[in-house]
């Protein structure tokens, strides 16, 4: 990585590394990061690069905290300080996910009978909004992605794959995290809905969010990052200006 920091860090990880073990496979070893270092400022949207395999993916969840790492550390600011995921205890990791870490995969999941609204508004009660006032809240997200009214009383699970991508991005856009992670987050739009997409992102961003995200199209990655990561093997290599 070629590019200085300073400041406050929304993201502090470094030096991370992460092997599977396939035991079906008769004990064969993969490793997925192989020190993996990142370094995201407030405010700042960072495009993760490389080919299919690189370890982009499994840098995201280990962000998160889906992947628990064998070594290294993942510090992520929350409430005035930074929690490293990789040694934070369950409960810990639930309480940065709940106020200062989103996360949007690329497929929506929610419990099947809920309906869009409530399955967009949820994020927002969890974070403490009055119920009335989230439910408008979503719903006016759910409009500007293209959701129409007609949809939100019905679940999700009946939509097209844009038409969930959409809901699932609206779940996490309705709340303003310090820090928020995509994985391929327009993967399934189409162009209106993308644009729309750049919009939130860019908001986001001047609202003081560090965004990370996985983005494949070398257009959108231009229109949203601030400089992009590239990830081989599993290591980052360097940092390449927007």
């Amino acid at each position: 990585m070629t590019t200085s920091h300073s400041g406050p860090l929304a993201i502090n990880a470094a030096d991370l590394h992460k092997r599977f073990v396939l035991h079906l496979q008769g004990g064969l070893e993969l490793d997925v990061l192989r020190g993996a270092n990142l370094k995201v400022q407030p405010g700042a949207c960072i495009a993760l690069v490389g080919p299919s395999g690189a370890g982009k993916s499994s840098l995201m969840r280990a962000l998160y905290g889906n992947y628990r790492i064998d070594s290294g550390s993942i510090r992520i600011a929350h409430d005035g300080g930074m929690v490293d995921i990789a040694s934070a205890s369950p409960a810990e990791i639930l309480a940065v996910r709940q106020r200062s870490l989103g996360y949007v995969s690329q497929f929506l999941r929610a419990i099947p009978r809920l309906s869009a609204l409530d399955v967009v508004a949820s994020s927002a009660i969890a974070r403490g909004i009055d119920e009335n006032e989230a439910r408008r809240q979503a719903g006016a997200m759910l409009e500007r992605l293209r959701i129409p009214a007609a949809l939100h009383t019905l679940p999700p699970i009946t939509f097209s794959g844009g038409e969930q991508q959409r809901v699932n991005l609206a779940r996490s856009f309705i709340c303003d995290w310090p820090t928020l992670l995509l994985d391929e987050p327009t993967a399934s739009l189409d162009p209106t809905s993308r644009d729309t997409v750049c919009d939130l992102i860019a908001e986001a961003c001047n609202r003081g969010s560090a965004i990370v995200a996985i983005v494949h199209d070398p257009a959108l990655r231009d229109r949203i990052a601030d400089r992009s990561v590239r990830l081989e093997n599993g290591a980052t290599l360097e940092e390449i200006p927007a």
